[in-house]
């Protein structure tokens, strides 16, 4: 029983970074060793347990429906903190 796909996998291996020691998790020839089996598997095309970590392509509501729910904000009358108008960088935030 295969629990999690090649793609999963490898989607997992490349988003993970190791802090301790700087790395990657698993070396380039791993990653491409996934890489190669992904385009032989990519012509199989099985379902067999590949609802983990699939991407979701399809989006339920449109993008205008998102639009309209979001609440417009007006933020040209807002004065930014003295901490931040005190430092060069952020003088832009003075006009």
């Amino acid at each position: 029983m295969q629990v999690l796909s090649v793609q999963q996998l490898y989607k997992i291996c490349t988003q993970y970074w190791d802090d301790k020691y700087n790395t990657e998790s698993v070396s380039e020839e791993v990653l491409e060793e996934m890489r190669t089996l992904m385009t032989n598997e990519s012509n199989q095309e099985t379902l067999d347990n590949t609802f983990l970590l699939d991407d979701e392509i399809s989006m339920p509501i449109s993008l205008e429906e998102i639009a309209d729910s979001m609440d417009a904000k007006e933020f040209q009358n807002v004065t930014a903190p003295q901490e931040l108008t005190a430092m060069p960088t952020f003088q832009f935030l003075k006009s």
